[in-house]
């Protein structure tokens, strides 16, 4: 009896195991493309990563976010198709890049599920500025003393002079005035990977983002310039693994 049993074991020792060729690779890769919808706008970006180890992977990230203010109301005349924002000075867009790690706190189990990260990121911002402008009647002044009425594009540090607002000026107008705010930000947060292949890298972040700009960022008319920016945020990302040598 003893005899058969190790016979038995020896033939299962000297069995070969075939293995999937692709999910048994370890990658020390990871490239991904996320979006993002935040308390305050919308992103779109792209990661660099190296897996250090099963437990950390490190990550260069590139992000481009458009910050609304939180008060902002829509408006629209009834004889119009172009919605405006009252008192709204600037469309801000936000380029961020950072250095980001996560660390795993829960692995998946080997038939599969999610896992659970910690992640942290620190970096430089840039906000640009472009002047928003309003399609606009005006009151003009006249050299006899009078005024005349004319349609004009113009920005909210001109509305004394308004008679009345139609809608939002074309894209364009204020393309030539874009200013620069430079600032820094943290990131913390926690990632849910849920891919189902090592091969494939796809998850989803949920976190805060805390931003501040030494200029202050001008959103609203009748408000302080921004300095410090909280946001909330949500993500998902998806991409690949791959080795690199």
């Amino acid at each position: 009896m003893k005899l058969s049993r190790l016979l038995v074991a020896a033939a299962f020792a000297l069995t070969p195991v075939i293995l999937d060729a692709q999910e048994d690779i370890i990658y020390n890769r990871e490239s991904t493309v996320h979006a993002t919808v935040h308390s305050q706008g919308l992103g779109i970006g792209y990661k660099q990563g190296k897996i250090r180890d099963i437990h950390k992977t490190t990550y260069w990230d590139f992000e481009l976010s458009y910050l609304r203010p939180l008060k902002q109301i829509k408006l629209m005349q009834y004889y119009s198709t172009s919605s405006f924002v009252y008192g709204k000075l600037n469309d801000v867009l936000i380029l961020r890049a950072g250095y980001e790690e996560q660390r795993r706190i829960y692995g998946k189990p080997y038939w599969g599920g999610v896992e659970l990260r910690w992640l942290y990121e620190a970096g430089a911002s840039l906000a640009l500025l472009k002047p928003y402008y309003y399609m606009v009647l005006v009151a003009k002044p006249t050299q006899d003393g009078g005024y005349v009425e004319e349609y004009d594009y113009q920005t909210f540090e001109n509305s004394s002079l308004w008679i009345e607002i139609l809608g939002k000026a074309p894209f364009k107008h204020g393309l030539d005035e874009i200013k620069l705010r430079p600032g820094v930000y943290v990131k913390g947060g926690m990632a849910f990977e849920i891919g189902t292949s090592r091969l494939r890298a796809q998850s989803i972040e949920v976190g805060a983002v805390v931003e501040y700009f030494p200029q202050g960022i001008p959103l609203m008319a009748q408000n302080p310039p921004s300095y410090v920016i909280p946001t909330l945020y949500l993500s998902y990302s998806w991409g690949s693994r791959y080795n690199k040598y």
